[in-house]
């Protein structure tokens, strides 16, 4: 019976004891409650306590304050820094606005000079084509006017020759025989006739002069100094050569205008050959100076990308350090606030339970360092 009650008292004594019990097994309580028991152990007064728990409580409140103050001053500074940090990033974006703005007017305008250099270079290519086509046709022309002057030239020179044959009383042909000398004229016009045979233009010469070596053929039993063939061949040799002459006359008249044509024609390609070259040279002028200025604004906009993310950064950075800053104040200051209402809770009790408080920390010097747990407070509880 009497174990019984010891255990009952000590369980009511026990009870009595929570709240200082809560108030130790709080680490910054336990140091309070260990400063509690120095001053009761060296003989101070209670209330000296008491004002040390005051001055804490006040401490705490004005490290409080004076951490609200530089939070409040930092922050500030935090809002001016990120202020200043937007603004810059806000600069830098509209100027990477103005110059992407001067690249789209530059790029295209490249792109319609382009255009016309690649207009005028094809139309060059074309003009340059037409005027070697018109050279080549001009040296066609050139080259089967010659052809026809040559076979012209060959044509007057067989004529020529044979007419001499009848008209030069001094050769030695005269002094020939009737048949030899028909022989050699006719032998004379079927060599030239098989010369002309080659011809390229005039074919028809080969005929003419087979109607010569016929008429030569024809005419070999006649007296060749008194044959009316003699004359009938003069005759027909003085009607050739003067067709000749006028047939050459009309070639080299047309041969004349062909050239003139071909000068003129020619001249107005050289002309636009020369106004081509101009304006191309312009426009190869015009395009490299866009394709600087696209270059230093595409370097100018690539800087301005890298500034801009750079300041971004900073701005994310300074952003990070404030808000780290600002949640660990947070903590501080919720920490600093349980240590304050923990100060003002032991001195409330103290005040309140002064008796209670003193003997449970008497009663806690005697069972050692309590730290929150049971101790018995009337002895050996196995005691009769």
């Amino acid at each position: 019976m009497k174990i019984l009650v010891l255990c009952l008292i000590a369980l009511a004594i026990a009870d009595k004891f929570d709240q200082f019990r809560a108030f130790d097994e709080d680490e910054f309580g336990r140091t309070l409650i260990d400063t509690l028991q120095m001053q009761m152990s060296t003989g101070e007064p209670i209330a000296r306590f008491i004002e040390i728990m005051r001055n804490l409580e006040t401490s705490i409140e004005n490290e409080q304050k004076e951490d609200d103050k530089a939070n409040n001053e930092y922050q500030n500074q935090c809002t001016e820094d990120i202020k200043i940090l937007q603004q810059e990033s806000a600069n830098l974006e509209r100027r990477t606005v103005e110059i992407q703005s001067i690249l789209d007017e530059l790029e295209p305008l490249r792109s319609y000079k382009q255009g016309q250099y690649d207009a005028k270079n094809a139309w060059k290519v074309e003009t340059e084509k037409k005027l070697a086509d018109l050279v080549k046709k001009r040296e066609t022309e050139k080259a089967e006017f010659d052809k026809k002057v040559e076979e012209h030239d060959y044509a007057t020179f067989v004529i020529e020759t044979v007419r001499r044959m009848f008209s030069d009383k001094n050769q030695s042909f005269l002094q020939m025989n009737n048949e030899s000398q028909w022989q050699k004229v006719r032998d004379y016009f079927i060599n030239a006739s098989e010369q002309a045979k080659k011809f390229e233009i005039k074919k028809s010469y080969s005929k003419l002069f087979n109607v010569f070596a016929e008429i030569a053929n024809a005419a070999q039993s006649e007296d060749f100094q008194n044959s009316p063939t003699v004359n009938k061949i003069v005759n027909l040799c003085d009607l050739m050569l003067k067709q000749i002459e006028d047939s050459k006359a009309l070639e080299t008249k047309a041969e004349q205008k062909r050239l003139n044509m071909f000068m003129l024609e020619k001249g107005n390609f050289d002309k636009d050959l020369t106004s081509l070259n101009n304006a191309l040279a312009q426009l190869t002028a015009a395009i490299l100076g866009l394709d600087n200025r696209i270059q230093d604004q595409k370097r100018d906009l690539s800087d301005y990308n890298a500034r801009l993310d750079a300041k971004n950064k900073q701005s994310e950075d300074r952003g990070g350090e404030c808000r780290e800053k600002a949640y660990n104040y947070q903590l501080t200051r919720e920490k600093r606030e349980q240590k304050r209402q923990l100060v003002s809770q032991i001195i409330g009790a103290f005040s309140a339970n002064q008796r209670d408080f003193a003997e449970y920390v008497k009663l806690r010097g005697q069972a050692g360092d309590f730290r929150g747990k049971n101790f018995q407070v009337l002895g050996n509880p196995t005691e009769d």
